[in-house]
């Protein structure tokens, strides 16, 4: 194969290899990202757990004053009725008693079900708690995974650069240069086969008799159309012959 050919192959089979670590290297997995939105979600129905755990616990402690206050003042009023003088005095004390009775009843409803959310909460607790320190434990785990990829991706980032400073060398500056024009404008593919008289990077067919001296591999030629470097594999020109 030409010289020039090989060497421009070479730096862009390089060029490949590192563009694709990069952009490896720039992204979040999607798995990273599932295990991070699970977790989140999580630690949110948690939070909004021990909220109404709060809230429900001043409530109680809130009502189980009132309830107690309640009897209190019931016990008083039931203490009052053989004191009373008068018809219009026990009827008010009867009225006072029913208030209080009424409150009082209601308070020990709201008490009743106030007990059971926070003991409801009590039982529950530990299991939210291990529950979400698994989802930790294993976005952590994730995380570990991603960082033990990302530092081989890095290691072969890193060889690959090298490998290219030295690709390089080789590549008079004009040319060089021109490879990089083209690389910048088509998407970091600046050289491709011909296949069938069609140029792989812009899938465009090429003139026949551009393909013929492509095949010849003498000149460094390029597609008319997207200006990458063209070149045939082997066993094209074996199958021509």
């Amino acid at each position: 194969m030409l010289e020039i050919i090989s060497q421009l192959i070479e730096i862009q089979r390089l060029d490949n290899l590192i563009a694709d670590a990069e952009a490896k290297l720039a992204g979040q997995p999607e798995y990273v990202k599932k295990a991070q939105n699970e977790l989140d979600k999580a630690q949110a129905a948690f939070d909004e757990f021990n909220r109404k755990y709060e809230k429900d616990l001043a409530a109680k402690i809130q009502v189980e004053a009132a309830y107690e206050e309640g009897k209190a003042l019931l016990d008083k009023a039931q203490k009052k009725l053989p004191e009373v003088k008068n018809n219009k005095e026990y009827e008010a004390v009867l009225k006072e008693m029913d208030t209080l009775k009424k409150n009082v009843y209601e308070s020990e409803l709201k008490l009743i079900e106030l007990t059971e959310a926070v003991d409801k909460y009590k039982a529950e607790n530990q299991s939210v708690i291990d529950q979400l320190e698994k989802m930790k434990q294993e976005l952590e785990s994730t995380r570990t995974q991603k960082d033990e990829e990302n530092s081989e991706l890095i290691s072969g980032l890193s060889a690959d650069k090298a490998a290219r400073e030295v690709a390089v060398k080789v590549v008079k500056k004009p040319m060089l240069s021109k490879y990089e024009r083209i690389r910048d404008a088509r998407n970091n593919l600046a050289v491709v086969r011909v296949e069938n008289e069609t140029c792989t990077g812009c899938c465009i067919k090429i003139p026949p008799q551009l393909y013929v001296e492509v095949k010849k591999d003498k000149e460094l030629l390029q597609c008319p159309n997207c200006q990458r470097f063209l070149y045939a594999l082997p066993e094209d020109n074996n199958a021509e012959n």
